[in-house]
Order: C-alpha cells, then sequence, then structure tokens
C-alpha cells in the first residue's frame, strides 16, 4: 500500500474534480431521464428541432443529404438524422460518437451553435412552451 500526502489546495482540486463529475453524471442522467419520458408529440418536437439545428449548420447525412424535418432519429448507421448527429459530434469531438442526440454532444457545442439551437427549439415549441421558456 502507497500513501500520497497532498497539500489543502491539491485535496480541494481533487475534491472539485469528483464533484464536478458527479454533477455532469447527474445532469446526463436527468436529460436522458426526461427525454425518454417524453410522449412522442414532444419528443417529435425535439427531435424537429435537432433535425432544424443541423441543417441550419450545413450537417448532412453520409450522402451529403439534408435532413427531412419529420421528428424522427432513429438509431445509427441507418437513420438519415442519427449519421447527421454522428457528423455533428465528430466536428465538435464529442465523446462518444455513437450518432444519439444528448448531454455529451450538447455540452461540446459552441455558444453561436447554442444559440441556433435554440431558436430551432423555439420554433416547434408549442405555446405553452413559449410561455413557460419566457420566463425562464
Amino acid at each position: 500500500m502507497r500513501k500520497f500526502i497532498i497539500n489543502e489546495t491539491e485535496k480541494e482540486r481533487i475534491l472539485n474534480l469528483h464533484q464536478t463529475a458527479i454533477k455532469k453524471q447527474n445532469i446526463t442522467e436527468t436529460l436522458e431521464a426526461v427525454v425518454s419520458s417524453m410522449s412522442d408529440p414532444e419528443l417529435q418536437k425535439y427531435n424537429k428541432a435537432i433535425q432544424c439545428f443541423l441543417n441550419k449548420k450545413g450537417i448532412t447525412d453520409d450522402n451529403g443529404d439534408k435532413l427531412v424535418i419529420d421528428g424522427s432519429i432513429g438509431n445509427y448507421p441507418n437513420s438519415k438524422s442519427a449519421q447527421a448527429i454522428y457528423n455533428y459530434q465528430k466536428m465538435v469531438k464529442a465523446y462518444p460518437v455513437d450518432g444519439k442526440w444528448g448531454q455529451d454532444t450538447m455540452s461540446k457545442m459552441s455558444d453561436e451553435d447554442k444559440k441556433m439551437y435554440k431558436e430551432c427549439l423555439s420554433q416547434y415549441e408549442d405555446i405553452i412552451d413559449k410561455i413557460i421558456n419566457f420566463f425562464l
């Protein structure tokens, strides 16, 4: 067994790294739970916003085609939308690169991309969503 002697500053740094990792894991699990609990119409709005964003960014499927905004994502590699997500993930160096939109992908978005994505979200929101987001 080895013993390590660390100073208070290093101890705080290690604890902060641990707390940050736990928070990221909780955020990811929360986002996945929210998405998996969405009703079909809610999930379609969310997916349409993703497709809208990827089209605005010029991210295409593996054939170089823009996405049809239909609210259906599917799974990589068979889904054109999942292919575009995969291509975006490679571009922003997200991990994992799996064709699934989630917190890991969103955390790599630039401020400009976040703004563009938010515009797409608002485009596909219903009136209740818009009122709620107005106050947030």
